[in-house]
């Protein structure tokens, strides 16, 4: 897991990866790549993504995979899992540590590879599992409706499985499941451009903003956070709620304003991009090579909701090649996804995937910033969760040691596992808030 935003994550969790011919999307009960559920786009046109492996044989596990076939009840579905996700926690410790990893960056990328496969592989069973135990359960309600000479009704048609249930996998009974929620509606308080002066941090608004609001005439406040601009968050229970704390007129008049957040744009990540290409020009052959004519996109338009967030500068290994991570509409995001197989950059044929990267702090080991913001002045060891730092740690290195996830240790979660696993439950429900904030359509 990556800790700065410039930095691609070396763990290679993402659910959008693909490498080797691992789909973009995360993987579905029939094999093939949904876009629904990575967003609320359509089916991708493009079927050469979904080809398996080339050169390499099928193995028992990998066949599994294939939900045409018979079920073969030789196989245990959640030792398989918990199997693949030993391994993935193994590859991802060994991948993250600094000195491995210099040691062995020839091998970086066949890491990174057999990590993605297994992440693949564990999905895919996971979603196979859970719809087997739904007809499972239909079969023992039909018989249990013949014993008792009931009519059969038939079994309900099978609803589209939405991209946030597709995210909370079933895995093995060790692993609670993350429960899954929809995001609660919230508006930003802002002082207005009168009182801009006077209320210059956001410490001042959510003073100011506690005078004319009382909770005891009826708010549910679900969680009240400071942001930029000295703004002031505030999560309510119900949509009602919003409005009725939008009529108060006593807002007006202490100087504040209240805005509905626009929400994450959706980005993308494009590799092999040439080294010697500069911003302008990327962007400028982005959108003249990609979009123009295909949709209706002005190239003003383009150009002033697109921009870079993130670059990495690869070396002569990968024949000066750099990645660029960009956040740009969801209305042009949406049309590279369904139609572009890959992207045409100046003389190159670049690498894209969906950019969905959780930043995992290196000191407190929380989700949301990295270490150079972090408040926290006592660090937290990411292999026992003691108050020391995780390069130092005393136990990691024992025959008998297990490891305690320091994110899980604070929301008082099952700590069993390493700290950045994919079967977190605190990483999936991060994970999950990060993609169902994000405007993909």
């Amino acid at each position: 897991m990556s800790s700065h935003n410039n930095m691609p994550p070396d763990k290679n969790t993402n659910p959008f990866e693909r490498r080797d011919g691992i789909p973009r999307s995360p993987p579905t009960s029939t094999g093939k790549r949904l876009l629904s559920q990575l967003s609320p786009s359509s089916v991708s046109p493009v079927e050469k993504r979904h080809q398996p492996i080339r050169d390499e044989p099928q193995s028992p596990v990998i066949s599994l995979l294939d939900t045409s076939s018979a079920v073969d009840d030789s196989f245990n579905y959640c030792e398989l899992v918990r199997e693949a996700s030993s391994y993935l926690g193994k590859i991802n410790e060994f991948a993250n540590d600094t000195v491995s990893r210099r040691n062995n960056f020839a091998n970086k990328s066949d890491i990174m590879n057999l990590t993605q496969k297994l992440t693949t592989i564990v999905s895919l069973l996971a979603i196979k599992n859970s719809s087997l135990e739904t007809k499972v359960a239909n079969l023992e309600r039909d018989l249990l409706s013949v014993k008792l000479n009931q009519v059969v009704k038939p079994a309900p048609a099978a609803t589209p499985v939405s991209y946030s249930e597709a995210l909370k996998l079933k895995l093995a009974k060790s692993v609670p499941p993350v429960e899954t929620r929809k995001p609660l509606p919230c508006v930003i308080a802002y002082p207005t451009q009168e009182k801009s002066a006077e209320l210059k941090s956001a410490a001042e608004t959510k003073q100011a903003l506690m005078k004319v609001i009382n909770p005891a005439d009826g708010f549910q406040f679900h969680g009240v956070k400071k942001t930029a601009n000295s703004g002031v968050l505030l999560r309510l229970t119900s949509e009602s709620q919003v409005k009725k704390l939008k009529s108060v007129e006593a807002l007006k008049s202490a100087g504040l304003r209240l805005e509905t957040p626009k929400g994450r744009s959706p980005r993308i990540l494009i590799k092999d991009v040439p080294q010697h290409i500069t911003d302008d020009n990327f962007l400028l052959s982005l959108y003249n090579q990609n979009v123009n004519g295909e949709i209706n996109v002005t190239q003003d338009q383009f150009m002033s909701s697109t921009k870079i967030v993130r670059r990495r500068i690869l070396n002569k290994e990968y024949n000066n090649r750099k990645w660029i991570g960009i956040e740009l509409d969801p209305k042009v995001r949406q049309h590279l996804i369904e139609t572009k197989e890959k992207l045409f950059i100046d003389w190159a044929m670049c690498r894209f995937v969906d950019d969905v990267e959780l930043v995992r702090c290196a000191n407190c080991q929380q989700y949301g910033h990295t270490a150079k913001f972090c408040r926290d002045t006592k660090p937290c060891c990411k292999h026992c969760a003691e108050g020391h730092s995780s390069d130092s740690c005393p136990k990691k290195d024992k025959d008998d040691f297990k490891p305690v996830c320091g994110s899980c240790l604070r929301y008082k979660k099952p700590t069993d596992h390493p700290t950045g696993s994919p079967d977190c439950p605190t990483y999936k429900s991060k994970m999950e808030q990060l993609i169902l904030t994000t405007r993909y359509g």
